[in-house]
């Protein structure tokens, strides 16, 4: 019983590492207040009068209240095993970065082409992307991948964005664009595959 739950655990243990990083990211905010956030937001007007490119990083991993992360961890632990599981760890990985950072471009062209500057944290937007790699995987799998159909699946992706939309303090442009980029990372790397899997048995 106790080697299953260690081999369980390192099937998605990437998605562990993602949450001690917000865990530790929390705890920052929590002892540093108000200066965590100024450094470390999504922010358009600093990255752009500032050249502070890293924000598309770290605001990942910052959170603005206990509800928030808990909200967030929930997700990332349950979508993660499920995402990490089907692609593996560096694929994963690869696809968590890809989504958050994208969320994050997102959101900054929104506020460049809105003239509405406002500061941004959480995961949401890496969590959202691997929404839309399970869309992928779910029409890969013939319309159902586990216990998520695709019926099941579209209906959480317009209850999420129709409630992110309702919501001023939700970060909506974040969520559409990690949405996009998890799909079209996942699609990529599909393709990637077929492609490799027809070249192999041409070869054998």
């Amino acid at each position: 019983m106790e080697g299953e739950k260690v081999t369980a655990l390192r099937g998605y243990y990437v998605t562990l590492i993602i949450f001690a990083f917000n865990i530790v990211g929390y705890l920052l905010c929590i002892k540093g207040g108000e200066w965590v956030y100024d450094i470390g937001s999504m922010n358009a007007d600093k990255i752009i009068s500032d050249s502070q490119y890293y924000r598309f990083l770290t605001c990942m991993f910052l959170h603005a209240d206990i509800e928030h992360i808990v909200s967030n961890m929930i997700f990332l632990v349950g979508l993660g095993q499920m995402v990490e599981t089907a692609i593996g760890h560096l694929r994963f990985l690869a696809l968590y970065m890809f989504s958050g950072i994208g969320a994050g471009a997102t959101s900054f062209l929104y506020c460049i082409l809105t003239g509405n500057a406002y500061d941004a944290v959480g995961a949401s937007g890496a969590i959202f992307g691997m929404i839309g790699a399970l869309v992928i995987i779910v029409i890969a799998h013939h319309g159902k991948y586990k216990s998520v159909s695709a019926g099941r699946l579209a209906f959480a992706i317009i209850y999420m964005i129709y409630s992110g939309a309702r919501n001023e303090r939700i970060d909506n442009a974040a969520h559409i664009g990690g949405l996009f980029c998890g799909a079209i990372a996942m699609a990529v790397m599909s393709i990637k595959k077929i492609l490799l899997t027809k070249q192999m048995a041409s070869q054998g």
